[in-house]
């Protein structure tokens, strides 16, 4: 009878417990100085790209609007105004960098301390020791770590919006509204893909370093790697939603990189998409489009997602400080 009694304590738990989870994670995460302040960096990026967008398109219309008289003067043809042709959300086209670079970096913060803060603080071995089912602890960690980047992507855009209204000569109708919602829905995909794989790799290592240098190097190799050896663009060129109208040089051995790279280019899918969000359409013949950008992106966090449940649900209950 006594160990009838004791049965349903030892059962794992699982209703209602992956909340619980993720709300203690985002307390905890809140409390993290370095988080705080990558994340802190990001957002004033972003507003600064925003003025800097609008004050760059700014003098390009005030150049051409005091050099029409003197146009007129020569009686020769009027050029057109060169922004006329000009997307409203042409201004934002440095957001893209941002988040490719800044973004990501945050999410992989993001991602490795949810995970290592538990093991070095020897937290998981008493968690373990509950009757918790590992895959709600696995999903608890995981809504938190989604919920942190939507909520940062989220002030973001409000940043946005607000320095979109406040600036003036910008009329902005509901649908570019709209593709702006969706540009910063897709990087929320696009920085959940980085920040589970950061999450994974965090859980499987045994090693701090070698944790965080595993998602770091797969960054920096989409990043900067993929755009030379598939295009020959400049890496930080590449990251520019203009510089997807760019064909790359015909070349036998681009030809050949391009559309085997173009399926696992997470960061040139991610442009693409963007450039296509922002009224550019990618020139890049091995450009996967919107569709198949939009698709590479899904799979990625599917992927990355269920290969961070699997290190989660596996990872032993005596694992305390992270051996180095």
């Amino acid at each position: 009878q006594r160990s009838e009694m004791r049965q349903p304590m030892t059962t794992p738990q699982t209703t209602g417990i992956v909340p619980v989870v993720a709300m203690n994670t985002l307390r905890v995460a809140l409390r993290d100085r370095t988080v705080l302040w990558l994340a802190l960096l990001f957002l004033a990026m972003v507003v600064l790209s925003a003025y800097l967008g609008w004050s760059a398109t700014n003098t390009v219309n005030h150049i051409y609007t005091q050099a029409l008289p003197m146009l007129r003067a020569t009686g020769l043809p009027v050029p057109p105004n060169p922004l006329a042709d000009m997307p409203p959300l042409a201004m934002l086209r440095n957001m893209t960098t941002y988040i490719s670079l800044l973004g990501a970096l945050v999410a992989i913060v993001m991602g490795f301390q949810i995970i290592a803060e538990d093991l070095r603080s020897g937290v998981f071995p008493l968690i373990a020791s509950r009757p918790l089912h590992r895959a709600a602890y696995a999903g608890g960690k995981m809504l938190a770590l989604l919920v942190s980047i939507a909520g940062l992507l989220g002030i973001a855009a409000a940043g946005t919006a607000i320095t979109v209204v406040l600036m003036p000569g910008n009329p902005m109708s509901s649908a570019d509204w709209f593709s702006l919602l969706k540009f910063y829905s897709v990087s929320w995909l696009f920085l959940s893909a980085f920040g589970l794989m950061a999450m994974g790799s965090a859980a499987w290592s045994r090693s701090e370093s070698v944790a965080l240098l595993v998602p770091v190097t797969a960054w920096l190799v989409l990043t900067f790697v993929f755009p030379q050896l598939s295009a020959n663009i400049n890496p930080m060129a590449a990251l520019n939603p203009i510089k997807a109208m760019v064909a790359p040089p015909v070349s036998a051995f681009f030809d050949f990189t391009g559309p085997v790279l173009a399926p696992f280019s997470l960061v040139g899918a991610y442009r693409d998409v963007a450039a296509t969000l922002l009224g550019f359409a990618p020139a890049d013949p091995s450009s996967l489009g919107m569709t198949g950008g939009l698709t590479l992106i899904s799979i990625a966090n599917l992927t990355f997602g269920a290969l961070t449940m699997a290190a989660l649900t596996r990872l032993s209950g005596t694992r305390s400080n992270t051996d180095e």
